[in-house]
């Protein structure tokens, strides 16, 4: 039987983390929504005094990226040399191919949405 949607509940979010991935590294944890082709969303964390709490981390956008900060602060170094802190309800846009650093301080969540293709 196929569905048209799929519902993710705060204890499937919860048993559904599992290590985010950076140039091989592990940095932070995410819970996947799975969703249609070409579109991922979820929710990401880091956690108090895990790897990458306080360490800035650069980042390549290899989608384009909507992002909605649940919980916790983020500082972000654009390679354009803006300088961003993102704090609970504030959201942003990163365009695919976009460099970046990212320093978060936990507990820290955001609730991010990744589509594939061309950007406009």
């Amino acid at each position: 039987m196929s569905t048209d949607h799929n519902i993710l509940d705060s204890e499937a979010l919860d048993a559904g983390y599992k290590p985010f991935l950076v140039e091989d590294q592990e940095t932070g944890e995410l819970s996947e929504l799975v969703g249609g082709a070409g579109v991922r969303a979820g929710v990401y964390r880091v956690q108090p005094g895990e790897y990458p709490d306080r360490t800035p981390v650069p980042y390549l956008f290899e989608t384009d990226e909507y992002i909605w900060v649940v919980e916790g602060e983020v500082q972000i170094e654009t390679s354009g040399g803006d300088s961003l802190v993102l704090h609970p309800g504030d959201s942003a846009y990163f365009r695919q191919g976009s460099e970046s650093t990212w320093t978060f301080h936990a507990p820290f969540r955001k609730f991010s949405v990744e589509v594939d293709g061309p950007s406009a």
